[in-house]
């Protein structure tokens, strides 16, 4: 089992200047994809009770979920721009942060922590979930976007603290130049795996370049800017599956990963059945 620990979200997604809603969060592609891969997927998140409803359709795809309470949903407008690597974020409400208390909802050997700004899965609780799960892995965006005056903006974060207790952590291109100050994302890779982070998952427009000692590459094809929101979730997601679960090497996973990552991208939201089926009969699962 996997469980992702994170905040659903109501998401208004501005594209070519039309907007559309969306319920989704990282919590939501990353289980889903990992359900319709064959894995047993757990969510353990927060919303008002009112929009719980919005949130069934995970259960539809096979996915756990335990809905904790609290007094507001995460609701967030994301403005792209001409590459989906280009993206402004406005957090419009914000759910309660998690507690000590809401791990104990975390089941399995494996845990994916994939908050959506920064605050919403305190620091402290980090070194509490280590101590539950065999592989911790994580996802940058989470701990250094934080809102000002109800902009997202990216800001650097106590790597040096943290990163050490993540067996994987997942970074896209602007995550990654924000915790190290470089552009170059090879050279990203390499001094957040020096913090101590076992695999380094990192998604650019281009695709995924994974770094544990070594690079790994795979290219995204046949995407749509339209169904860039989830990239990074669904393909940390596809990685975790194909390395612990299916026993590839992380090479193999990398290309698994960018594969079930491109099919995704071509249609907004998470993943799909007929998507799985897709790969399936083209001979890529």
């Amino acid at each position: 089992m996997i469980t992702f620990i994170g905040h659903v979200s109501k998401d208004i997604n501005v594209i070519h200047g039309k907007e559309e809603t969306a319920y989704g969060g990282g919590v939501v592609a990353g289980s889903i994809t990992a359900a319709l891969l064959g894995v047993k997927a757990k969510v353990v998140t927060k919303c008002a009770r009112e929009d719980i409803v919005h949130f069934e359709f995970l259960r539809e795809n096979g996915v756990e979920v335990v809905f904790l309470e609290s007094t507001r949903t995460t609701s967030i407008e994301n403005r792209y721009g001409t590459s989906p690597d280009e993206r402004e974020s406005f957090l419009i409400s914000a759910a309660d942060p998690f507690t000590e208390e809401d791990l104990l909802h975390v089941e399995g050997k494996v845990c994916h922590v994939n908050p959506l700004w920064y605050g919403e899965f305190p620091e402290e609780l980090i070194t509490k979930l280590r101590e539950k799960v065999d592989f911790l892995s994580g996802d940058a965006q989470g701990f250094v976007r934080a809102p000002e005056n109800g902009k997202l903006v990216y800001r650097d974060w106590r790597k040096k603290e943290h990163l050490r207790f993540f067996d994987l952590f997942k970074v896209d291109i602007k995550e990654a130049a924000v915790l190290t100050g470089t552009k170059d994302l090879k050279d990203a890779c390499r001094i957040i795996g020096s913090f101590g982070t076992r695999i380094v998952l990192a998604t650019h427009s281009a695709g995924v370049l994974v770094f544990d000692g070594e690079f790994h590459e795979a290219p995204f094809e046949g995407w749509t800017l339209e169904g860039r929101t989830g990239r990074g979730d669904t393909c940390t997601a596809a990685f975790l599956v194909a390395f612990l679960f299916k026993g590839m090497s992380v090479d193999e996973a990398t290309r698994f990963a960018a594969r079930v990552t491109s099919v995704k991208m071509r249609h907004p939201g998470p993943l799909r059945r007929d998507d799985v089926e897709t790969l399936s009969g083209n001979q890529h699962l």
